[in-house]
């Protein structure tokens, strides 16, 4: 590979890019779901586990709320934080970074 190839790829990542790409980034090359779609697609149907608060250990930091990537945790009037689980997918990041551990991931029964 010539360094004129290997700089371009540097500088200009859209050599890298197909037609479809270009017209739109869709790495999946799927065409039912459109990235930022799951407010309309409910996506919470296929997790395996789910997040379970203990409220006694909870200390309303709302760090669950802030890494979330799927904004399913919402905080109530009292200040505790609860899942919207229609989109929850279980990935179990706010489980892991609460710092008071009071998220627990459990099997979902099917």
């Amino acid at each position: 590979m010539s360094s004129k190839t290997e700089q371009d790829r540097k500088i200009r990542p859209e050599v890298l890019k197909t037609d479809l790409e270009k017209n739109g980034l869709n790495i999946s090359r799927c065409r039912t779901c459109k990235p930022g779609s799951t407010l309309k697609n409910k996506t919470g149907g296929w997790r395996n586990f789910r997040p379970v608060y203990i409220y006694e250990k909870c200390t309303k930091c709302g760090i669950c709320e802030m890494v979330c990537p799927d904004m399913s945790v919402k905080p109530r009037e009292d200040g505790f934080f609860e899942y919207d689980y229609d989109y929850c997918k279980g990935c179990g990041v706010c489980a892991n970074e609460c710092p008071a551990d009071a998220i627990e991931m459990v099997l979902e029964e099917k």
